[in-house]
């Protein structure tokens, strides 16, 4: 493990985090903010892990804007800034809920950080990963709502954001255990609907699936995005990239990941922090 990596990688997804939150305002659009964050985290010396995602009210995950797509904040929207820097692949992920020009939904998104926050103060050698979903669960429930049961933390190792580690938000009953040299991620979504998000159309973040005997274009994209996720805004250097895109989903190349939403489009709120997971202790990288 390269502490210092995930250090500065933790280091400079917190202060992106920041200054995004500070972005979100009613009328300003969503490509703008991406745009803006993740130039960010490159000046600062860093690569997005990931795209910016932006996902509003009742879309939990995997919204990524595209230029013209014609979004942009609303007063009362309760939008999900979910961002991630890496240092050589050494991954920092972290996320935060901004109400935009209302507090209508102030408790939902006090009890997502709170339950993060109880969660992190469980952490210990060889505890169970479904002990930190009780908690979460607990908190959550304290408030009033539910954890969303099929959204998970996860773990993270190099240039691999969910490196098999499954933190459930419930306590599902697993037996695994976080132990010293572990990187992961805890993520409470919380929502005042039954806790259950389904696929909806794709999101224009994308990610290999097919990472060897790669021809063209896409062993070319593979060199630049390696085994990260990508946007689709990303690709404007590759010539008909939408088309790439497309194909190559279609021939299994790609992953598109779609938009992911509460059932009955009740309200999502999300926070996230990094962890390391040291002989000595467990540092939050992102707080």
């Amino acid at each position: 493990m390269n502490l210092k990596k995930y250090l500065e990688a933790g280091k400079i997804g917190k202060e992106a985090r920041e200054y995004g939150k500070e972005l979100i305002k009613e009328g300003v659009s969503y490509y703008e903010v991406a745009e803006k964050v993740e130039k960010y985290i490159r000046d600062a010396g860093a690569e997005p892990a990931f795209p910016v995602n932006l996902s509003p009210n009742n879309f939990a995950a995997h919204y990524s804007p595209i230029k013209g797509d014609g979004m942009y904040f609303k007063r009362g929207d309760v939008v999900k800034l979910d961002l991630g820097a890496h240092i050589d692949g050494y991954i920092s992920d972290t996320a935060v809920t901004v109400e935009v020009g209302t507090n209508k939904w102030e408790s939902l998104i006090n009890a997502s950080a709170e339950a993060l926050n109880n969660a992190i103060k469980t952490i210990r050698p060889g505890i169970m990963v479904s002990e930190i979903g009780r908690v979460v669960e607990e908190t959550l429930n304290f408030y009033g709502y539910n954890p969303i049961k099929n959204l998970t933390g996860h773990g993270l190792d190099v240039y691999d954001l969910h490196s098999g580690l499954v933190i459930p938000n419930f306590d599902d009953g697993s037996p695994e255990r976080l132990i010293p040299g572990m990187a992961f991620a805890i993520e409470p979504f919380a929502t005042n609907g039954k806790g259950y998000v389904h696929e909806g159309k794709g999101g224009n973040i994308y990610i290999f699936r097919k990472t060897s005997d790669l021809k063209g274009v896409y062993a070319a994209m593979f060199e630049k995005f390696r085994t990260l996720p990508f946007a689709a805004r990303w690709c404007t250097a590759f010539e008909n990239y939408e088309s790439v895109l497309k194909k190559g989903t279609w021939l299994g190349i790609l992953y598109h990941f779609p938009v992911l939403h509460e059932r009955k489009k009740f309200m999502v709120a999300q926070t996230e922090h990094t962890m390391v997971f040291t002989e000595d202790s467990v540092i939050v990288t992102t707080r």
